[in-house]
């Protein structure tokens, strides 16, 4: 049986290599002004939060089909969620410092868990060793943050411009590569 071979059109692959070099500018406007793009990784999640909200509001409303429990549950979270999310959109520094405290609390609980998986008996010594001291960096990271979100605010950046990074050099090769 003959392989059949899809090949992309020059048109689409002009457009990965274009979409790429995009997000790779995007991942520069996030490193040259972090408040900027942590206050829009807020408004996004606040949108995000008003939307899922209403959508919840609706489910619980109108499907008759899920059980009277069920029903209040997503009604009672949908408007938790339109609540949460407009405050978050009135204050925004609120919203920011939220995130950030979340982002640290994260890192905290991560940190914690690598030291304890570095104290386990199970990986060589060298390797136990390893990681509890990540782990221990990371509760110490988590520590700076928590006292200044400011250095919070630039590893939420330095993270998202990272990711933007990877994703544009991802859609650059896609569109270098394709049949």
């Amino acid at each position: 049986m003959a392989r059949l071979e899809v090949k992309a059109s020059r048109l689409w692959r002009t457009l990965e290599i274009i979409g790429g070099l995009i997000v790779m500018a995007t991942a520069t406007v996030v490193l040259a002004d972090p408040q900027f793009a942590v206050t829009t990784l807020v408004i996004v999640i606040a949108a995000g939060l008003v939307v899922g909200g209403l959508f919840r509001i609706g489910v619980g409303v109108s499907a008759i089909v899920l059980p009277p429990t069920l029903r209040t549950l997503n009604t009672a979270g949908g408007i938790i969620a339109v609540v949460l999310g407009i405050t978050a959109l009135l204050d925004l520094q609120a919203g920011v410092a939220t995130l950030i405290t979340i982002l640290a609390l994260a890192l905290l609980i991560v940190g914690a868990f690598e030291i304890g998986v570095g104290v386990a008996r199970h990986p060589p010594p060298w390797l136990r060793v390893s990681i509890a001291a990540i782990g221990a960096d990371t509760v110490i990271l988590a520590g700076i943050v928590i006292l200044d979100a400011s250095i919070g605010e630039g590893i939420l950046a330095a993270i998202l411009a990272l990711a933007l990074l990877l994703v544009g050099s991802q859609e650059r090769m896609v569109g270098f590569e394709l049949p």
